[in-house]
């Protein structure tokens, strides 16, 4: 009895990590700290789907002033997957802000910066 008692224990808490995950990237386009030509987009991709109406990503420059006019869309068809598109953007240091909210409910935000040349 003891073993199957472990092993219903060992699924249970595999089924509740899984209900409460929280979505994080998994990789950005522009990376981190990465010195790029101007970009025609920032891409996200997450650990989870994404609810669209609660995620988004923001680009401000050094001084903080919004860099980008487009909201930022979550891809249809591929809901772990969120992009800004960009303008020509001149040279110098950004902040991408995001913010992801998982179908399950769970917020998770951060920021990170990149250099255009």
């Amino acid at each position: 009895m003891p073993l199957r008692w472990l092993a219903a224990c060992g699924v249970s808490l595999a089924v509740a990590s899984n209900a409460f995950a929280h979505a994080t990237p998994t990789s950005r386009d522009p990376a981190p700290n990465a010195e790029v030509a101007a970009p025609s987009a920032v891409t996200i991709h997450f650990s989870e789907p994404l609810e669209p109406a609660f995620s988004k990503i923001v680009l401000v420059d050094a001084s903080g002033k919004p860099a980008a006019s487009a909201a930022s869309q979550v891809d249809a068809q591929d809901k772990k997957t969120m992009s800004l598109a960009l303008q020509s953007l001149a040279p110098g240091r950004y902040i991408v802000q995001w913010t992801a909210v998982a179908e399950d409910g769970h917020r998770t935000k951060g920021s990170y910066g990149f250099s255009v040349k």
